[in-house]
This record gives C-alpha cells, sequence and structure tokens, in this order.
C-alpha cells in the first residue's frame, strides 16, 4: 500500500512518486468534474475529507487498483491544494472549452490593461502581434471544440494542433519579450505564463484526441525543453533584479512566487510524456482515455497507476 499520509509518495507536476525509490508510481489527472467545479465557483472540501479523489477504472489495471484506492488519503498530502488557482492543468486538460476561452479573455484583458498604462506597447511586443495570436488560439479552441460534429473532423483537429503549436511558441516569445523589458510587469508575464501553459495543453490534448501517442511524448518534451531553457535564463535571484524597478519592497516575493509558476508548470509538462507512454502502453486509444476524463462526473481527480 502507498503510505500518503507520512509522505512516503511525493508529487512532482503530475506525477505520483515513490519517495524512497524514486519510480514513478502514478499519474495524477483532472477531470470534467474538476472544471466544471472551477467554472461554476462551487467550492470543495481540500482535506479530502469528502473523498475528491478517485482511480481510474480500466478493465486492463482492475488488480492494481485496490492498494492504490487505499492508499490515497488527502488531497493536502497529495499536495494538490494548488490546483484551482494554478496556471497549469494536471495531466491532459479536461477543463472545458468555455472555460480555456475564459481564462484567454483574461489575458487580452491584461495586455489590454498594460498598454494602456504604458501609452502603447514596446516595439517588441507590438511586434509578436499577441492580440492577434490569442484570437487565432480563441478560433481555433471553438473549432476543435466542434470538430466531433463534422462528418470528417480529423483534419481540424490536425491543423488546430499545428495553430496550437504555433500558439504555443508565440506566447512563449512573448514571455521572454516582457521579462527583457526595463520594467517587468508582473500582471503580464503571469498572463503570458498562464496562455504558454493553456495553449501547450490543449495542443497535447489534441494529439491524444488524434491518438498519436508517441508524437503527444515527443511535443510534451519539446515543451519542456522550451520552458526549462526559459526558466534558466531567468533564475529566481534575475528575476528579483529586473522587478525591483517596478516594486523594490516586493520585488523578491514576487520573484519567488513567479519562479514557482514556472517550476509548477515545468513539472506537469515533464510529466505528460510518461502519461503518453502509459497510455499507449495499456492499448487505450488516446480518445477514449480523454471521454472517460471528460465524463468523470463524481471525482474531480483520478490517479492512474503506473504499472
Amino acid at each position: 500500500m502507498l503510505n500518503f499520509a507520512t509522505g512516503g509518495v511525493q508529487r512532482y507536476g503530475a506525477i505520483l512518486k515513490d519517495t524512497t525509490t524514486g519510480k514513478i508510481v502514478g499519474h495524477v489527472q483532472e477531470t470534467g468534474l474538476l472544471g466544471d467545479l472551477l467554472q461554476t465557483g462551487l467550492s470543495f472540501d481540500p482535506t479530502g475529507a469528502t473523498g475528491l479523489i478517485g482511480v481510474v477504472q480500466n478493465a486492463q489495471i482492475s488488480s492494481k487498483l485496490t492498494a492504490l484506492q487505499q492508499a490515497v488519503g488527502t488531497l493536502q498530502s497529495l499536495q494538490l491544494v494548488n490546483i484551482a488557482s494554478s496556471v497549469a492543468g494536471i495531466g491532459v486538460t479536461a477543463a472545458s472549452t468555455a472555460m480555456i476561452l475564459h481564462r484567454l479573455d483574461g489575458i487580452g484583458g491584461q495586455i489590454n490593461s498594460v498598454e494602456a498604462k504604458m501609452d502603447g506597447f514596446p516595439d517588441r511586443l507590438r511586434e509578436l502581434g499577441l492580440r492577434d495570436v490569442l484570437t487565432g488560439i480563441r478560433t481555433t479552441l471553438e473549432r476543435l471544440d466542434n470538430a466531433a460534429n463534422r462528418l470528417g473532423p480529423e483534419p481540424v483537429v490536425r491543423n488546430a494542433e499545428e495553430k496550437l503549436h504555433y500558439g504555443f511558441d508565440k506566447l512563449l516569445d512573448g514571455v521572454q519579450a516582457v521579462l527583457a523589458m526595463p520594467k517587468v510587469d508582473t500582471g503580464l508575464l503571469r498572463s503570458l505564463l498562464a496562455g504558454v501553459s493553456l495553449c501547450g495543453a490543449a495542443q497535447i490534448k489534441a494529439l491524444f484526441w488524434l491518438n498519436e501517442l508517441a508524437e503527444a511524448e515527443q511535443q510534451a518534451k519539446r515543451q519542456f525543453q522550451k520552458i526549462e531553457a526559459l526558466s534558466l535564463r531567468f533564475p529566481q535571484d534575475v528575476l528579483a533584479h529586473k522587478l525591483m524597478s517596478a516594486d523594490p519592497g516586493d520585488a523578491f516575493a514576487t520573484a519567488a512566487a513567479l519562479s514557482d509558476d514556472m517550476a509548477e508548470i515545468r513539472a506537469r509538462v515533464a510529466a505528460l510524456p510518461a502519461l503518453s507512454n502509459r497510455v499507449a502502453g495499456l492499448g487505450v486509444h488516446g480518445r477514449d482515455y480523454l471521454e472517460r476524463l471528460s465524463q468523470e462526473d463524481e471525482q474531480p481527480l483520478l490517479i492512474l497507476p503506473a504499472h
């Protein structure tokens, strides 16, 4: 039995690892219910007293479930209390298109706010055309959401995956441009990081829908490498120094919070290759996996055993 209560299992992004051996023992996955709870503003008990964690039910792994189900203690012991406020999703995103679009609207609003405060964007940000990028991502997500209604949905999903890949890179360029500014706007930076996370997650979801799990694994690795390179370029002490001009009093605390955000995004993206490989190894179609998550109406989180 996995002993969460004594810290025998630690969460890294969406991966659960045995603290003694370092081996992966499970994958944490958000479900459609979690998205519904967050979208409607309903609260749920973060202590796990109401049994908020479920286990993926699959005939191929049913013999592995009992010990894991008994081992789950509380959300707090899994260090998952920050899911609701995090900029990243857990596992392959099960968030509804409406929720993602709502978050994108928030990013667009932040861009407008910064432009108004600065009396126009710096040249580099203007060149990136972030508004057009966000509009393109919104259109792509809407088409992706309606793909199942088409007679031939696969070309639509493939096209959407390519555009989400492009959107991920453009928003990441935006993050780097903001960090290169003499005065960093933390609100804009956080919004763009959220956009990077959402766009990257949506791209991986599209690849799961296409059942291109090997490509999902490779794309997740590429996303991780890009985010890691950004993190190495702007470590916490560099961020703090850049924030001094904007808010000297809270520069170090803000830099620590931003570093935590980036570390969480990095950890969750790093978990996706193993998840893709696990789903493929089970012989489960990626689309069926997504369907199972979206239809879950009892548990906000599921755990897929690693073996």
